[in-house]
């Protein structure tokens, strides 16, 4: 395994994962997984909630405020049905990962090879938070069916690091709350 990839705060989480080959002439990850473009768009949800509660702290008059906040949590139900629905048709199972801001540990169905560069969708549950990127299988190892992966991200943007690295604080939080 990479040396590195051990100098980043890790945790433990929980998430679907789903991998393709990597393909050089198709470097959009998220068109790898169409049927998951819907759980993408959390991440703008999530900065027009920023936003939207940023705005309600403003909000003088308490029933004004109050409405506004329900009419928030209605949506950020809604929106975690809809992905709730899009994962389970997906196929997709929930399993615990080790994950840092350098790469992830988690157990996959099929055949890998060391150096082989995968488009990696990672959907954190309970939240819905999506990361689309790019990585190279750093080790793998056969599990019966299955293989122990261990990968490196590729050029992850500093927006991707930064959410990565906020929701790790918050597993970490809600880990040591428990």
């Amino acid at each position: 395994m990479d040396t590195d990839r051990r100098e980043f705060f890790r945790v433990t989480d929980t998430a679907y994962l789903s991998t393709a080959p990597f393909e050089p002439d198709k470097p959009s990850v998220p068109d790898y997984f169409p049927d998951l473009h819907q759980i993408a768009i959390v991440k703008e949800f999530e900065q027009v909630d920023a936003q939207f509660l940023e705005f309600l702290d403003r909000v003088k008059d308490a029933s004004v405020r109050k409405l506004m906040k329900l009419f928030n949590d209605k949506l950020d139900l809604m929106s975690r049905t809809l992905h709730i629905r899009d994962v389970q048709e997906s196929n997709l199972n929930a399993q615990n990962i080790d994950i840092s801001e350098g790469g992830c540990s988690a157990l996959l169905p099929g055949d890998f090879n060391v150096d082989q560069e995968l488009a990696l969708a990672i959907i954190f549950t309970p939240s819905y938070l999506s990361l689309f990127c790019q990585a190279r299988v750093a080790d793998a190892a056969r599990e019966g069916d299955q293989t122990r992966l261990h990968l490196e991200f590729i050029g992850l943007t500093e927006s991707q690091r930064q959410t990565l690295t906020r929701h790790m604080f918050k597993v970490q939080a809600r880990n040591r709350d428990k």
